[in-house]
């Protein structure tokens, strides 16, 4: 089942699982309900703000500010360039709050010195724990952290993968760490099962509590795949 809205879908997730009304709310709602069964509602608002969280403290330490507790970074090499500090394959390893292991590296880290608090980031590989038995894998081709304004501007293409099959494609994306807001003005694909979104604009507001969907927003369900998700859901209910 596929469908289209003429300019924008928002989706609200509730404390409950549910969908709040919005402006076509058949198709919010069966969207709603095939991400519920999976819980991938809840991962997707996991997974943004601990992306930008995670690369700012990772690479915090380039900026000659101080670092998270519990850390180990490495890197090839250093030098300066052009009025640049550059690093070689700046790699680094901790343990989040909940005591859970993660790991982030890039090919390279560039730092203008005459810019204090910003960094070039190129070839970001992360993986990063949502829970003690879920992961997201983040890929970018590069992205400018600014501790200052606490934000990371990725503008190369990325793609968050998570290890119970979501896939969410970005071709940039901007965060506010402060705010809790991503923002892209380019196309976005999000997929997990038989579920489609595409839109040609997206945000994530409210610190992950709502998601909008912007221009050619385009929708595909396989009722199938949902059917099944639902099953097995009912199905570790009843077992508890």
């Amino acid at each position: 089942m596929a469908t289209d809205t003429a300019h924008y879908a928002q989706y609200r997730p509730s404390p409950h699982g549910g969908a709040a009304d919005t402006s076509s709310q058949g198709r919010e709602t069966a969207f709603a309900g095939a991400l519920r069964h999976s819980r991938r509602v809840r991962l997707f608002k996991i997974l943004l703000p601990a992306l930008a969280i995670l690369l700012a403290s990772a690479f915090a330490i380039y900026s000659y500010v101080l670092s998270p507790t519990g850390i180990s970074v490495d890197f090839v090499g250093s030098g300066i360039s052009d009025g640049k500090l550059v690093m070689a394959n700046p790699t680094m390893n901790g343990y989040t709050k909940e005591n859970l292991p993660y790991s982030m590296k890039a090919k390279r880290a560039i730092q203008d010195l005459s810019l204090t608090g910003a960094i070039k980031l190129e070839g970001i590989d992360a993986k990063v724990p949502l829970s003690s038995d879920t992961w997201a894998v983040i890929s970018a081709d590069g992205g400018l952290y600014d501790d200052a304004g606490q934000t990371l501007d990725i503008d190369t293409p990325a793609t968050f993968t998570t290890s119970d099959g979501l896939t969410a494609k970005f071709k940039s994306a901007f965060i506010d760490m402060e705010a809790g807001e991503l923002k892209t003005s380019d196309p976005v694909e999000i997929v997990q099962g038989g579920s489609r979104i595409t839109s040609d604009r997206f945000q994530v507001l409210e610190r992950g509590d709502v998601f909008l969907f912007e221009d050619r927003v385009r929708m595909k369900i396989e009722p199938r795949e949902a059917k099944s998700e639902e099953t097995a859901d009912g199905a570790g209910k009843s077992g508890n």
